[in-house]
């Protein structure tokens, strides 16, 4: 005899291990819904066996190589920024050592690092909106806080994923962090060709952002291209003395100056001018009152297999911005 089809009870309580899956699944659903378990959006390494070694090992003794080499003391006062190269570390990496050297050690909660766009035509300035930036020393959290802070401002922040998928000028910076700092998190923008309000707008959100608290803000820029080794010594040490000046509105406008004097091949003074005005402006905000070059060199001064190219050089500078 078969059974009759039971009439389902509509009164009847869940046993317990049903209430436990249903708990256990609307948690998890919570879990997504909030993001915490949402795939991470990491910024993968783009130049990684190309400006710099792609192996963890090989990369830590090349920076720490280069951090040794520095034999000059740490500026007493409080480094508020740097200006720091980002070429191949086989050009760049020692002068970008000097900057590093200087905050070896030190205590930042978040390092906003500026670059230029080098392969995206940008307006303002793009806030990279990743959860992490990794390298072959890992991965280094993106401060969503600041990050989502500069986006929600009306005016020059907005996002431009692609401006930053291939640019090395803040990807080139992070293994130097990674080595002289210990926990900390970044802010990564990228730079177009803003004017000096444009500028000047960026840096007020920047120190308004830096407020109680403890921020490195570093400029990511070479200096001349392309002239030959005499001048191009000539034109970056010249750009150096007005920076040591420390008047952002002085370096925004001698480029131009520079670039009308003919020098052969020249085709820029800071290919970061952006950054390196727009982090002055900032640091004077937030207190600098001084400046430091740390050091000079351009690609001239490196032997490839023995031999060194000075017909057509790129130029490299260290400073720091520092509050006596």
């Amino acid at each position: 005899m078969t059974d009759r089809l039971r009439k389902p009870n509509l009164f009847a309580v869940p046993s317990p291990s049903w209430w436990a899956s249903l708990v256990i699944a609307v948690f998890i659903l919570c879990l997504y819904s909030t993001g915490v378990l949402a795939k991470e959006r990491a910024r993968k390494p783009a130049v990684a066996g190309y400006f710099y070694p792609k192996h963890e090992k090989a990369l830590k003794s090349t920076v720490d190589d280069f951090i040794l080499n520095v034999k000059q003391k740490q500026i007493t006062g409080r480094v508020l920024g740097l200006m720091c190269p980002h070429a191949g570390y086989v050009f760049s990496g020692q002068v970008a050592a000097y900057s590093y050297r200087q905050i070896k050690d030190r205590d930042y909660d978040t390092v906003i690092i500026i670059g230029p766009s080098h392969h995206v035509y940008l307006e303002g300035a793009s806030v990279g909106d990743w959860d992490t930036y990794v390298t072959p020393l890992g991965r280094i959290p993106v401060n969503r806080e600041i990050a989502k802070a500069l986006l929600d401002r009306e005016g020059p922040f907005h996002f431009v994923e692609q401006a930053h998928i291939w640019e090395h000028s803040v990807e080139t910076q992070i293994p130097f962090l990674q080595r002289v700092l210990k926990d900390f998190d970044i802010v990564p923008i990228v730079m177009g060709t803003p004017s000096l309000r444009d500028c000047e707008k960026i840096s007020k959100a920047l120190s308004e952002i830096a407020v109680n608290r403890n921020v490195l803000f570093v400029a990511s820029s070479d200096m001349s291209h392309y002239p030959d080794y005499t001048n191009a010594n000539k034109v970056d040490r010249k750009t150096l003395s007005l920076i040591e000046q420390f008047d952002p509105g002085l370096i925004f406008n001698a480029g131009s100056e520079f670039l009308q004097e003919g020098i052969p091949n020249l085709s820029t003074t800071l290919c970061g001018l952006s950054s390196v005005v727009t982090v002055m402006m900032t640091v004077k905000e937030c207190g600098g009152n001084a400046v430091k070059v740390l050091h000079y060199a351009n690609s001239g001064d490196v032997a490839i297999r023995g031999k060194r190219e000075k017909r057509r050089v790129v130029g490299y500078g260290a400073v720091a911005f520092y509050k006596r």
